[in-house]
């Protein structure tokens, strides 16, 4: 067990009562639309294809209480819902759309001590995605959850640096999360935009970043992967290669690697020891991605199962994150 409390670095949340306002018309976006769906509702934005279906457990509050306490997690970060984050927007409606649904994380999670909100940003614009992530952190959030790619454009690309800049000067916790961009036609079938696609979108992204040399340019954001890295861990070694045979096309992938961090939803005891021997355990934190059916909703599981030291399990289970929450 860790003296800190056993800490999951990876949920989402949806604030009931904003989206109760927007279905009611209380709250208006000229571009964003709540709609009923039986007993729930779905949300589009700029005239898009609604979202899935709203998980009960997203608004759900007393039902991610029991949970937390069952799973004996005493401290949640929730992000917000990525379907929900509004890159379509154009950028001064989306620059509100995200500070309405940061203030609404941040209540939720001030009213219960075993919550940390993570905040959103409009990434659809950099400059304004860069001056939200500063409001978050002078409100006291520790930073923000933020998609692959926006706008068009891969977060590698230069009109990021004012983004990566404000992360880096404040200290941001930066969680990255995969969207659809890598769910062509081939992973329709069998479930595979859950189960793989996903991760292929994560690995392109990460491997464009440590390419671009974006983590070892701004050291001060702490940049935490979902889903173990996805196959990052696996492959560095032939980035590697790919780096030594072109070396004025490509940054030194490890430099950058080595300042990331990564949930543990790998689910399979050997990856996880696999991960804690790659990076250290000092950068591998708790994670669920509560309360989706494709995360792990028994987290400390994997880590128990796991032959890990017993000071490397600590870390992972609230040691790491209590750092990093600090910070």
């Amino acid at each position: 067990m860790t003296a800190m409390p056993v800490t999951d670095i990876h949920a989402h949340l949806v604030p009931r009562g904003l989206l109760e306002d927007l279905a009611a018309g209380r709250v208006r976006f000229p571009h964003v639309e709540v709609r009923p769906h039986e007993a729930t509702h779905v949300v589009s934005f700029a005239g898009g294809t609604p979202t899935r279906p709203i998980a009960p457990g997203l608004v759900d509050l007393e039902r991610r209480r029991n949970w937390l306490t069952e799973q004996g997690i005493g401290r949640q970060v929730v992000g917000g819902w990525l379907d929900i984050f509004g890159y379509d927007l154009p950028a001064d409606e989306g620059t509100d759309w995200s500070i309405c649904l940061t203030e609404a994380i941040g209540e939720v999670a001030a009213a219960d001590d075993r919550l940390v909100g993570l905040g959103t940003v409009p990434l659809q614009d950099p400059g304004r995605a860069a001056e939200a992530l500063a409001a978050c952190r002078a409100a006291g959030l520790p930073g923000v959850m933020i998609a692959t790619r926006a706008g068009g454009r891969e977060l590698d690309d230069p009109a990021f640096t004012p983004f990566w800049e404000a992360a880096d000067a404040t200290g941001a916790v930066v969680l990255l999360h995969p969207g659809f961009g890598g769910a062509s036609a081939r992973y329709q079938d069998f479930g595979l935009v859950n189960g793989l696609a996903r991760l292929e979108d994560s690995t392109v992204t990460l491997a464009r970043l440590l390419y671009a040399g974006v983590p070892a340019r701004h050291p001060g954001a702490r940049i935490v992967i979902a889903h173990g890295g996805a196959a990052l861990p696996y492959v560095l070694g032939r980035l590697v290669r790919n780096h030594l045979i072109n070396p004025e096309g490509t940054a030194d992938p490890l430099e950058s690697f080595g300042r990331l961090y990564f949930d543990s939803v790998v689910f399979d005891p050997a990856a996880l020891e696999f991960l804690v021997g790659k990076v250290g355990a000092e950068r591998v934190l708790l994670g669920s991605d509560y309360p989706f059916p494709i995360g792990d909703l028994t987290p400390r599981q994997v880590v128990d199962r796991a032959e890990l030291k017993d000071g490397d399990r600590s870390e992972i289970l609230g040691g790491a994150v209590a750092r990093l929450l600090s910070s």
